[in-house]
């Protein structure tokens, strides 16, 4: 390159001159030689493969490299969020209506990530409250919350919420960063369950089938059993 950068000024140079040269005398000079006629004029394909394997250089291979696409490149992400949901079991004795426990979750997110030879799932939700209607007046309506991590230098008055989701799992084939083959993250925050009979023996009662249709759950599962007989 420095040898091809020196030859290119003094062509510049020659050029020159002999435009000086041609405007005085109306013609240029023929007898001057062209002695870069090798960068000037194109190259034959034996000399262009005698130049390659001098510097062992693969043409194929580098237009292959130079179109390979990174590891990092994104094919395909598909991501999904339920911002706020909930569930409840409700009774309806003489008709109204009311909650057994019913639960609140907010920011369910779903994402997944396929490269070109490996790939990303992960779930992960924010929050999680339970909270019990089968207790009047308790002075614990939250049965199960989500506990905030302790920060330093909050302000008076002000609450703060960590963004770290409460539950958050990832699966990766073949991590980006090569620590394994297959990697699996898990985290969970601290919690706070209270518990109290009162509760767990109304869900009990609640997913209990009436006495009236005992018998035919009974039959139902004798006959699948029978259907089905251990080998």
């Amino acid at each position: 390159m420095a040898q091809r950068k020196k030859l290119e000024e003094e062509r510049a140079q020659r050029q020159q001159a002999r435009g000086w040269t041609s405007w005085l005398w109306g013609s240029a000079d023929p007898d001057v030689p062209n002695q870069d006629a090798g960068f000037g004029v194109p190259m034959t394909e034996e000399q262009r493969r005698q130049l390659y394997d001098i510097l062992d250089y693969d043409e194929k291979s580098a237009i292959a490299a130079s179109l390979e696409t990174p590891r990092d490149a994104v094919k395909l992400r598909v991501a999904a969020e339920l911002r706020k949901g909930s569930f409840a079991l409700k009774s309806h004795p003489r008709g109204a209506a009311s909650d057994i426990i019913s639960m609140v979750f907010e920011s369910f997110c779903a994402d997944f990530i396929q490269r070109s030879d490996n790939f990303e799932a992960s779930v992960s939700l924010k929050g999680l409250s339970v909270f019990d209607g089968t207790t009047k007046n308790t002075l614990h309506p939250q049965i199960v919350q989500v506990k905030n991590p302790i920060t330093k230098h909050v302000r008076p008055g002000k609450h703060t919420e960590s963004d770290e989701p409460f539950f958050y799992l990832k699966l990766e084939s073949n991590p980006l960063d090569q620590r394994a083959d297959t990697a699996l993250i898990a985290r969970m925050r601290h919690m706070e369950i209270i518990y109290h009979r009162g509760y767990v023996e109304a869900i009990a009662k609640f997913l209990r089938p009436p006495e009236s249709q005992l018998e035919s759950v009974e039959a139902l599962l004798v006959s699948k059993i029978t259907c089905f007989p251990l080998s």
